[in-house]
């Protein structure tokens, strides 16, 4: 049966995006390799003339990202509405979709009845963390398991056992334009260039290089692209220092040491739930100690959920 696979890459201004479409693409073409996939952007609404077409699609997988709020009203992450349910109900399956940001309100009504008319009963959902996993029992949605964001599924101990845990003489960093804390921002920049011979920043955000101009000068450019991102950590001995999340997970996928700067919930909860190696922005004074120690990289997946998710279609 045909699959449709909502994308958030697609008119994206966040290239993290980019990186966890990759690693959600590679589990669907592993996962369904006689069926006829669609990917749909989340950015944009489904215009009512297509829905009837999309009724003959069975499953609606959507990928890994922060997509999941207390509100979808005002600015929603995911551009999903009540006509869509005409095409849409309770065939939506989560892999590794995580909640944006923590939020201490309940959930809404409408997000309440809205994700349990979307989300399947037949299938479990894999979400990204446990914060995830208990906002959705709080809605009472159940059939939900803990598998990670899909972008460390393949980041296995012989994987992991191939990075050098020794500090590099280059780094690469980002920022996050629309997380600033400008003071300890410039000063993860300064403490990088007191300490490596040479700092690349990674454009990864469309306003990221406007906000490290205003922090600092002497660094050196990659191109905002994936593609340059991937290039640059497969050639250079480098390591990785900074804020963007999924940039660091994919020094890790490259066999690259990286250190994330915790700035939301979502590298403090996948700290939490699989060890991942980060630093919280607010202890940014521990960073300089913090590059110079031999820094192994051991996660904690549960792999046995990775397995049950997988063997369920």
């Amino acid at each position: 049966m045909p699959k449709i696979i909502f994308d958030t890459s697609i008119a994206t201004t966040n290239l993290g995006d980019h990186i966890i479409m990759d690693a959600v693409n590679q589990i669907v073409n592993e996962l369904f390799t006689d069926d006829f996939v669609i990917n749909i952007p989340t950015h944009f609404s489904i215009h009512p003339l297509d829905l009837p077409a999309l009724r003959k699609y069975d499953t609606a997988l959507v990928g890994g990202t922060n997509l999941l709020k207390n509100n979808t009203f005002g600015k929603p992450q995911w551009k999903v509405a009540m006509k869509d349910l005409l095409a849409l109900r309770h065939k939506v399956v989560l892999l590794g979709v995580g909640w944006w940001q923590y939020q201490d309100k309940p959930v809404s009504l409408y997000s309440k009845w809205m994700y349990k008319a979307l989300f399947s009963k037949r299938y479990l959902h894999a979400v990204r963390d446990n914060y995830t996993l208990q906002k959705l029992a709080e809605i009472g949605i159940k059939n939900v398991i803990n598998t990670g964001c899909p972008t460390v599924w393949g980041l296995d101990e012989p994987h992991l056992s191939q990075i050098n845990p020794r500090k590099r003489d280059t780094v690469v960093t980002t920022v996050t334009d629309y997380l600033r804390d400008p003071e300890r921002d410039r000063l993860l920049l300064e403490t990088l260039k007191r300490n490596y011979r040479d700092v690349y920043v990674w454009i990864q955000g469309s306003k990221d290089r406007a906000y490290i101009e205003s922090l600092t000068s002497d660094v050196q450019y990659i191109a905002p692209k994936l593609s340059a991102f991937d290039t640059f950590l497969e050639k250079e001995s480098c390591e990785y220092v900074g804020t963007r999340l999924h940039a660091g997970i994919r020094a890790l996928q490259k066999r690259r040491k990286a250190l994330i700067i915790g700035i939301d919930n979502r590298a403090i909860e996948m700290r939490n739930d699989i060890g991942l190696n980060v630093l919280e922005r607010q202890r940014i004074d521990l960073l300089e100690e913090k590059i110079h120690e031999e820094m192994s990289v051991k996660l904690y997946l549960n792999t046995g959920a990775i397995q049950r998710w997988k063997t369920q279609f």
